[in-house]
């Protein structure tokens, strides 16, 4: 029963301020503890009505708004974890390409030396392979122009010899001829 006047007492004040402010009016010289009374109960009656209903939408709202928070937090920090783990990937990434690029480096310049001392390996031969060939093929020049001289002395000394028994030759000397020629043959079929 207390609890209905307590109601009804704090729903008159808040209802009816002017019974407040005219109680106030005439306790002027006792002070002004009803009107502190009265604002004490309108602030408790309003602090009772937002709690009742606006306490259950303001809960929501705040828990609402809390888990979007923790929602839009957790995934920021997982995408920085993600972040960095893409950020050390590629780190890892470029240090491995930075050493396969030195390797490649040294590999092309380890490939160009040797193909240089192979060129140069190869021109000395071939140098070598033309002075041989010139020194051949001047032995060969020389001794095919040591025949030639040696068949124009021929056929100049046949010439000549054909010139001489041509113009010495007589009857005479060709029966002599023949008839060494004849003994020759007789002698070396005795001889077999």
């Amino acid at each position: 029963m207390t609890r209905k006047i307590i109601s009804t007492a704090l729903f008159a004040a808040a209802l009816y301020p002017r019974v407040a402010f005219a109680a106030e009016e005439a306790a002027e010289d006792h002070g002004s503890w009803l009107m502190f009374a009265f604002f004490a109960i309108n602030f408790a009656v309003f602090a009772y009505l937002i709690a009742r209903f606006a306490g259950p939408a303001i809960r929501k709202y705040l828990t609402d708004r809390s888990s979007t928070i923790r929602g839009t937090l957790t995934r920021a920090e997982s995408a920085l974890s993600e972040a960095e783990a893409l950020a050390g990937k590629a780190a890892q990434r470029m240090a491995a390409l930075e050493a396969e690029l030195k390797q490649t480096a040294a590999e092309i310049e380890q490939e160009t030396a040797f193909q240089v001392a192979r060129v140069a390996e190869l021109a000395k031969s071939t140098a070598e392979r033309v002075r041989r060939d010139a020194v051949i093929t001047g032995t060969a020049l020389a001794e095919a122009a040591r025949r030639r001289v040696r068949a124009r002395l021929a056929e100049s000394a046949a010439s000549l010899a054909r010139d001489l028994i041509g113009r010495n030759f007589q009857g005479s000397d060709q029966g002599r001829l023949i008839d060494g020629f004849m003994d020759r043959i007789g002698g070396d079929g005795a001889n077999r």
